[in-house]
């Protein structure tokens, strides 16, 4: 264990004495505390002490058979504290961290619909990801749950479009919306041109494939959460590998390690192209759009030249990738590369330029970096922020130890500052894509792995192009895992849209919200 874990262990032990159960790894670089269940609160406060950069990366709930296992994982100097506590499933009553933490709102929400788990002092505790009319006590990861197909009943009553008299007026954004294919809800709550309160809803297309995962084989999984997000399918399939390694205590090979690099960045390439163009269509500037989804197809075509597929790549999988890059292809690939960073430069000069995209974004949606930290923010949105946050330098993982890159990093806070560090963050990758094509490794690019997984557990990151993407999965010594958890960036980030958006114009809600670059199928999962 690393002398930081180390340092960890011993500070949480120093400040709570006989609160603290059980000090260990979950893995040789990430340490956890076991405590009871009134103590979890304060070895968060400890980890918070030490660190005024901490934050809450994701809420894992387990069920272990008379009890349920919480796991608070705490992003800290760049690795993972893990709190456990277990609270009993006949009384799951637990104290939120929310005051402490306030960007712990929506994964105490989420655990409480799918576990059962009630937050104390929860300033919200309302259906997250469940419909409002599921029945109360049906909890659907809960390992006896059985799920059918409930009644629909409506409950409560339709949105009202006018509240407190004359003064405020709610607008409600979704579920389905002209711009977005995935639905979401917004109440906004306005007093003439002005948001004065912001209630979002998630959940519409909510798949279950947490619970789905354990009744599938590991080799099924890949191609399950790949589907989480088609454009970061990548991301998950490495991250969820990355895990199951982990338990397996494999390394994958060189050259796979960088194939897998390459393929990342491509993902994150396409992602940001993507959302540069919408941002553009939402803030009437149509034209960018077009532009911008036109320049990305180059990108799909090397994923094609790459993998076989334009979208859905199925190139990672456990031990390495499923394909080789033959070398032919790589000055192809070099000379694509070169033309689509001529026409970014083109684009940075717009953004930095045009009045249009300037008066639509700049000063809209400030999100200052202490707001940042207290929202526990992720990616694009916290290093728009001045928060200097990045998995792929905090905890490298497949060639980015050995591959030299920038973190694109504004302190602005504003919409443009989001936008610019996506487009920055284009440029970069394309930077990575040459390394690695100019230092492929040669030799294997795949071992083989058994098919059972031994007894264990782990936690997993990437950077997404979103942001921090986290996985923590638990083998139970079968080829079925016991557990797969999954917190998305669009959901760590998406708290913070309520905090932007509010004492803003109306007109600016599409340019602050598209700055997020909010995606609702990893939201929901």
């Amino acid at each position: 264990m690393a002398n930081i874990e180390h340092e960890f262990a011993l500070l949480l032990s120093k400040k709570l004495g006989g609160k603290i159960l059980q000090t260990g790894t979950l893995q040789p670089d990430k340490v956890f505390v076991r405590v009871d269940a009134k103590a979890h609160k304060d070895a968060i406060a400890v980890l918070l002490e030490a660190d005024e950069n901490a934050g809450l990366s994701a809420l894992t709930g387990v069920d272990l058979g008379k009890t349920l296992e919480l796991m608070y994982h705490i992003r800290t100097h760049g690795t993972i504290v893990t709190v456990r506590t277990e609270v009993p499933k006949e009384d799951a009553n637990v104290k939120s961290i929310t005051d402490i933490i306030p960007g712990a709102n929506f994964h105490e929400r989420e655990v409480a619909d799918l576990f059962g788990v009630n937050f104390e002092g929860h300033p919200n505790p309302k259906r997250l990801v469940l419909s409002d009319d599921w029945p109360k006590n049906l909890f659907p990861l809960r390992k006896d749950a059985e799920i059918v197909i409930p009644n629909r009943v409506e409950n409560g009553k339709a949105d009202e479009q006018r509240l407190d008299g004359d003064k405020l007026v709610n607008i409600i954004i979704g579920p389905q919306h002209p711009a977005l294919i995935e639905p979401e809800k917004f109440s906004l709550k306005v007093d003439g041109e002005i948001v004065k309160e912001v209630e979002p809803r998630i959940g519409y297309v909510h798949r279950g494939i947490e619970k789905a995962a354990e009744k599938r084989t590991y080799l099924q999984d890949i191609y399950l959460v790949e589907r989480i997000c088609g454009i970061c399918n990548a991301c998950h399939a490495t991250c969820f590998c990355q895990a199951v390694e982990a338990i397996l205590g494999i390394t994958v090979p060189p050259r796979a390690k960088y194939l897998r690099t390459l393929i990342l960045e491509l993902n994150r390439i396409h992602s940001h192209m993507l959302l540069l163009g919408h941002a553009g269509f939402e803030v009437g500037y149509e034209t960018l759009l077009h532009y911008m989804w036109r320049d990305r197809e180059t990108v799909m075509d090397i994923v094609e030249r790459l993998t076989g597929n334009r979208v859905i790549a199925s190139f990672v999988t456990v031990g390495g990738v499923r394909r080789d890059l033959p070398s032919e292809a790589i000055p192809e690939i070099k000379a694509q590369l070169a033309s689509l960073k001529e026409k970014m430069s083109f684009y940075k000069h717009l953004f930095e330029s045009d009045p249009t995209l300037k008066m639509r974004t700049k000063n809209v949606g400030v999100l200052s970096k202490q707001d940042a930290l207290k929202l526990c923010v992720v990616g694009p949105v916290a290093r728009g922020s001045g928060v200097k946050m990045d998995v792929r330098k905090d905890e490298p993982y497949a060639a980015y130890s050995e591959v030299p890159f920038n973190i694109a990093i504004y302190s602005e806070g504003d919409s443009w500052a989001r936008l610019m560090v996506h487009l920055d963050e284009v440029s970069e990758s394309i930077n990575i894509i040459n390394y690695v094509l100019d230092n492929l490794p040669s030799g294997s690019y795949r071992i083989r792995v058994p098919r059972i997984v031994p007894a264990g557990e782990a936690i997993s990151r990437v950077e997404a192009p979103r942001g921090e993407l986290f996985y923590y999965v638990k083998s139970n010594g079968t080829a079925y895992p016991e557990r797969v958890k999954v917190r998305t960036p669009t959901f760590a980030n998406i708290l913070s849209f309520v905090h932007i958006a509010e004492g803003g114009n109306i007109a600016d809600v599409p340019a602050s919200f598209v700055s997020l670059d909010p995606c609702f199928s990893c939201t929901d999962r």
